[in-house]
């Protein structure tokens, strides 16, 4: 696989990590030679490097919380030192009060650009374990399909309950993905998406769900368990 296209990576970094206590988010925490952050960049850009699989990244958006530019720069600053020609594509982007809209601000600015992507790859902030095979699947899937997320069958049980905490449905386990990101999209048939969820009263939990209402199918690629996202202290 090798795309010449322009493929815009979006991290979303702008929530406020309630989960995780303390003061620092969680994607500004240190992970290995970096940080949380940084260990996201750094799989995208590595991953668009390898000559057998390269890709163009045209622009990497990151969304911060309100004055979070300087603290996502500092978070990604160790992964600067090594890789310089990535610095002049990063954005930071205020998020919302939302995650639906950090990402809607996040497409709004890629649409005013004089050159728009053709695909967006919409990634968790808190999720720096992708592999280079789950980016690659993704991207030749939302180039074939449109649309395309990682997902893998749950090995728990789930049950549906009712508001009193009583099971309802016994649901069949086989019939049912855990979804991951990236996510992948053909940018305009995303960003037309996001416009007519902005009035919708509704508070979607990802992208492919505003994605399905208002734009069509998405294709599912394997994910992996090890594509965690970080929510508590003991998953880092």
């Amino acid at each position: 696989m090798t795309h010449s296209k322009n493929i815009a990576v979006v991290i979303t970094a702008a929530g406020s990590s309630t989960r995780m206590g303390g003061g620092l988010k969680k994607e500004f925490l240190p992970l290995g030679d970096g940080t949380v952050l940084s260990s996201c960049v750094k799989a995208f850009v590595q991953a668009s490097k390898n000559p057998e699989n390269s890709f163009n990244i045209s622009h990497m958006i990151i969304t911060v919380p309100r004055d979070g530019s300087v603290g996502a720069a500092a978070a990604l600053s160790a992964f600067f030192n090594f890789d310089d020609d990535i610095k002049e594509k990063v954005e930071y982007v205020q998020g919302g009060t939302t995650r639906q809209r950090s990402v809607f601000n996040a497409l709004s600015f890629l649409k005013r650009q004089e050159n728009s992507p053709d695909i967006v790859l919409i990634h968790d902030g808190a999720r720096p374990f992708v592999s280079p095979k789950i980016i690659y699947d993704v991207i030749d899937a939302t180039f074939s399909y449109g649309a395309a997320v990682p997902g893998f069958t749950p090995t728990d049980t789930i049950k549906e309950i009712n508001a009193e905490g009583m099971i309802e449905r016994h649901l069949q386990r086989n019939m049912l993905l855990s979804i991951q990101t990236p996510q992948g999209f053909n940018f305009e048939r995303i960003y037309s998406a996001h416009v007519s969820a902005f009035t919708d009263p509704y508070e979607y939990t990802d992208d492919s769900e505003i994605y399905g209402k208002y734009a069509g199918k998405i294709k599912v690629v394997q994910g992996d368990v090890k594509n965690k996202k970080i929510t508590y202290p003991e998953d880092i």
